[in-house]
């Protein structure tokens, strides 16, 4: 194998080591998509990157050597690169696929424009399925500015999109088909060979095919990027009505308590006649019923208005407290929360709106046995500040459990409740179980907060 090395062209061996070097890219632009989603990015990525060096240029030996197209030898990576960013990274497999098919694609976008350059400038003199200098050339180029141009997409807009909350996760299990079969296209159905490149407007017509399909594809991921920032602001906006529309009807309950503080006010003196009468006809049975029903008032027994400082949090136990309350059920709920987190207060009243929500729709269902909410909240100021989150719930109904994802009793399909507060936890750090026994159903939370 040495000695016919030794005897080659320097320039053959060169060239075929230089069409491994672009697909070394699209490993580089798999890292830049996934760095957000690694622990200890750094180095994993500068490890992979040397691995990845000494790989590609033994494939460019392997395939010089056998005359095997460097497709050969990039389609193999290409699984061994997504097995490798599943072990390393957070990213479930879907957007693991997509990570490695985007790349894929503008791998063999690249390649196939060098090589319609190489076509064009030397013709027949061309050597067939390989780049000359020219390619090279061209080749070498795009490697550089194509990461450079598509940093900030790749970077930063792809990824956030990953964990958007906005996004249904089925959704990733099929969007990323649409980047694998426009890679698979751009592999096998492209004329490649020199015969068919050469014959009258051939190539004119690959160069136009292969421009526009990769405007397209930018165009594509644009829109399906937008659409989902739309579906963000729409979500965010959402919480923000519900949060005023929570502290609306806190305000109207504290409203409506002093508007019975006033009448039980105005009535004081009525009530104390009453006793006076009683006591003056010496019928101690008559003064114990009336102070009986008197102690039975809401006003001298009230739910609690102050859970804790936090106001927007507070705001929200008022009011999902008291309507469980309304339902019959024992409510003992306990939050030492302090007036500022580092949290946005949407994000914590739909946090925690959600899982009281599906608490009292648990115990508007239940039919026997005694209903019961007891939540427990407390927030660490660490180091590491965290914030712990235990909600227990009586239910009498069956739970239905496909892995993590429970069956919504609102519609055919997974509940959205407990999707939103996992992807919550995982957006922070932390984690969110979900426990039934029969008779009480569990959700505890528990998310990392910057100190």
């Amino acid at each position: 194998m040495i000695e016919f090395i030794a005897s080659t062209h320097p320039s053959d061996l060169f060239f075929a080591i230089a069409e491994q070097i672009n697909a070394l890219m699209g490993l580089l632009l798999c890292l830049i998509m996934a760095w957000d989603h690694m622990p200890n990015p750094h180095r994993k990525s500068a490890l992979l990157a040397a691995v990845g060096l000494v790989w590609f240029v033994s494939c460019g030996v392997f395939c010089h050597c056998t005359g095997l197209a460097s497709t050969w030898t990039v389609l193999p990576t290409a699984v061994i690169i997504a097995a490798i960013l599943g072990r390393i990274s957070d990213l479930p497999l879907p957007q693991v696929l997509i990570v490695v098919s985007t790349a894929a694609y503008i791998v063999a976008a690249v390649y196939y424009l060098a090589l319609l350059t190489d076509v064009a400038a030397l013709g027949a003199r061309s050597t067939d399925q390989r780049v000359g200098w020219p390619g090279w050339t061209a080749l070498l180029l795009m490697d550089i500015i194509v990461p450079v141009s598509l940093w900030h997409p790749l970077h930063v807009s792809i990824p956030k999109t990953f964990g958007s909350p906005a996004v249904d996760g089925r959704f990733w299990n099929f969007i990323w088909l649409f980047p694998f079969i426009s890679a698979a296209i751009a592999v096998w159905c492209l004329p490649v060979d020199n015969d068919t490149l050469l014959m009258n407007r051939m190539l004119g017509i690959a160069f136009t095919i292969d421009i526009a399909y990769s405007c397209f594809m930018a165009l594509a991921y644009a829109l399906i990027w937008y659409m989902i920032r739309q579906s963000e602001r729409l979500l965010l906006a959402s919480r923000k009505e519900h949060y005023a529309d929570v502290q609306t009807l806190q305000l109207q309950h504290m409203n409506e308590r002093i508007h019975e503080a006033r009448a039980i006010k105005h009535n004081v003196r009525h009530h104390i006649q009453t006793l006076q009468a009683l006591a003056a006809a010496d019928d101690m049975d008559g003064i114990r019923d009336y102070l009986g029903q008197m102690a039975e008032h809401p006003l001298l027994d009230p739910a609690p208005m102050q859970y804790c400082d936090h106001a927007a949090l507070n705001a929200v136990l008022v009011y999902y407290c008291d309507w469980i309350r309304h339902k019959g059920a024992d409510v003992d709920v306990k939050a030492s929360v302090p007036q500022y987190i580092a949290i946005n207060n949407a994000e914590l009243c739909s946090l925690v709106g959600n899982l009281l929500e599906n608490a009292c729709e648990a115990i508007s269902r239940q039919q026997e046995g005694p209903r019961s909410l007891k939540a427990r909240i407390r927030y660490h100021d660490g180091p590491p500040a965290s914030l712990f989150i235990v909600v227990d719930n009586s239910y009498d109904s069956s739970v239905t459990q496909v892995d993590d994802a429970f069956a919504s009793t609102k519609h055919s399909g997974n509940g959205l409740g407990t999707a939103t507060i996992r992807e919550t936890a995982e957006r922070h750090h932390g984690t969110a179980a979900f426990d039934y026994d029969g008779d009480t159903f569990r959700a505890s939370v528990m998310l990392c907060l910057p100190d």
